[in-house]
């Protein structure tokens, strides 16, 4: 290691944002992002990205820059393309989030079981012919949204897999913006 060269206090943090979402939990990496979160700010608005922090909800994220007219970004964060039923459940997910914000007053976490998600979705799948692939790819998919940081498993009461508990994390707000949301239905009424 060459000991002439010196590296920002923070570096930790930016190489942290780069790979994922950090969170309020992780506290000494979000003390650390909220001590420097100015030259942080600053380091990645001069490579046209957007350090996104909300303190409410207790994450902090990156999102690319539109440098023109057509919305061209540099492609530093990856877009990451999902399979229909992810996004479906995703979407799933982002409504009952908004619902439980409305309707819930003493808890500030929506905490959903493998097996009620399930059950939620089976129910969207009544007269479908896609619901037995749904259903069997499933688990995957779940995978898939943890990997996302949508979903966040936090126990397992019996440990059987219908049992799983999950936070639905709030980053899903930001990343399922209303836009989306009022998107993807005008796709699911224009198919079904």
């Amino acid at each position: 290691m060459d000991k002439n060269i010196t590296y920002e206090p923070y570096a930790h943090v930016i190489v942290r944002l780069l790979q994922e979402i950090i969170y309020e939990e992780n506290e000494k990496l979000w003390n650390d992002l909220l001590q420097y979160q100015l030259p942080i700010t600053e380091f990645f608005e001069k490579i046209a990205i957007a350090l996104i922090i909300d303190k409410k909800d207790g994450y902090a994220y990156l999102k690319q820059i539109e440098i023109d007219e057509e919305g061209s970004t540099i492609g530093l964060v990856k877009r990451i393309s999902l399979k229909y039923e992810v996004s479906l459940i995703c979407v799933f997910l982002r409504e009952m989030l908004d619902d439980f914000e409305i309707n819930n007053v003493e808890q500030n976490n929506l905490y959903i079981t493998h097996k009620q998600l399930k059950d939620h979705i089976e129910l969207f799948f009544k007269e479908k012919n896609n619901k037995p692939k749904l259903l069997s790819e499933f688990d995957r998919h779940i995978e898939k949204i943890e990997e996302l940081g949508f979903l966040r498993k936090i126990g397992n009461k019996d440990g059987l897999k219908d049992d799983i508990i999950y936070e639905v994390r709030r980053i899903i707000k930001a990343k399922i913006t209303n836009d989306v949301l009022e998107e993807f239905k005008r796709k699911l009424e224009q198919n079904g």
